[in-house]
């Protein structure tokens, strides 16, 4: 009878979170759509990243952005990326656990990125970019980040869709390790898209470690509250009960 209990609970609390998934959507894109019939809309935020994975795009020449990410456990991730000249970007990263809440505050080991995109498709069929990207959140142990593994070097692909409004498609290769390569846990890929619904809120739905067996299905929604200021959630794990994941997204984007 324990056992029965215990599997029912956690069978409504399964079904709890996917019904909580569904409804902060319902709610984002009611309201979108009301701001945008009144025309209260602002500008895209640069989505130089889906979710998890990358895209071909890179800041604009002197733009900045900081992005703050609130995870399990309490922990708190903090990114901060400039990009030069329209087509180099490079970033930092802090990162702690136990930082909201209860317990001994670890702070991990902070990281580095650089991204560079070599074709832009108002020249090319589409945009080409090869980076790397060591940063991650959660623990660092075995010269990687545990639950958000960083990517590591990678190459990716974006095409846009003028006719289609604001759709793109991207697609992409990452070797997590390059010393001591594993294949089997090092060599990953990806494939998303990111599509508007106004001009104020981006959704983007991405398959990650595909080469993996902890691949995941991730989506977010970033909103503009202020020209500078964006908001949304991170559902990370989705097609995984166990490892499903909100994680609240926080980013401001600036010029010098």
């Amino acid at each position: 009878m324990v056992y029965l209990s215990l599997k029912f609970n956690r069978m409504i609390g399964k079904k709890t979170s996917r019904l909580i998934f569904l409804l902060v959507i319902f709610i984002v894109f009611g309201f979108s759509v009301s701001a945008w019939a009144t025309d209260e809309t602002a500008p895209m935020p640069t989505n130089y990243e889906m979710v998890q994975a990358p895209t071909a795009y890179v800041l604009m020449n002197g733009g900045y952005d900081l992005v703050t990410e609130m995870y399990e456990n309490g922990g708190l991730y903090l990114r901060g990326n400039v990009g030069f000249k329209n087509f180099f970007m490079f970033g930092f990263s802090a990162n702690g656990t136990n930082v909201i809440g209860q317990g001994t505050i670890q702070i991990q080991t902070p990281k580095l990125a650089f991204k560079f995109k070599l074709l832009d498709q108002t020249t090319a069929p589409f945009a080409l970019a090869i980076a790397w990207d060591d940063r991650g959140y959660g623990t660092f142990t075995n010269n990687r980040f545990e639950p958000g593994t960083q990517k590591g070097f990678y190459t990716v692909i974006s095409h846009e869709y003028p006719d289609l409004g604001y759709l793109q498609t991207h697609i992409g290769f990452n070797m997590v390790e390059v010393d001591n390569f594993d294949s089997s846990q090092d060599l990953g890929a990806f494939l998303g898209t990111s599509f508007a619904v106004s001009k104020s809120l981006v959704f983007n739905l991405e398959a990650d470690k595909i080469f993996s067996s902890q691949w995941a299905f991730n989506a977010n929604f970033l909103f503009n509250v202020d020209t500078p200021l964006r908001v949304g959630v991170d559902f990370v794990d989705i097609n995984n009960p166990d490892l499903f994941s909100r994680i609240v997204r926080i980013q401001y984007t600036g010029f010098f």
